[in-house]
Formats: structure tokens, sequence, C-alpha cells
């Protein structure tokens, strides 16, 4: 967190923020937390014929 000045408490917390407003999705795998943007992502795997 260094490059963007922040803590990571600050960076979770704002995080969490986002996800709560629906924007992103938490997933948690093994201690790691991982916030996708899960409409971004179906963009890039959805590929119509």
């Amino acid at each position: 967190m260094r490059d963007l000045n922040i803590t990571r408490i600050t960076a979770t917390k704002y995080l969490n923020l986002v996800t709560n407003l629906g924007f992103l999705e938490r997933k948690k795998i093994g201690r790691t937390n991982y916030y996708i943007n899960t409409r971004l992502f179906k963009l890039f795997v959805y590929q119509p014929i």
C-alpha cells in the first residue's frame, strides 16, 4: 500500500464500503479477501455469438 500512501485498514474500510454499495463483490479465499468488479468481469468473459 506504499504506492497509494494509505494503510491496509483504510483500504479495507473503503473496499468494504464500495462492496456494501453493490459495486464490488468480496470473495474470501483462505485468509485473503479478493474484491471483484463482477460487471466488468462479465464484460471480459461473456462473448456473444
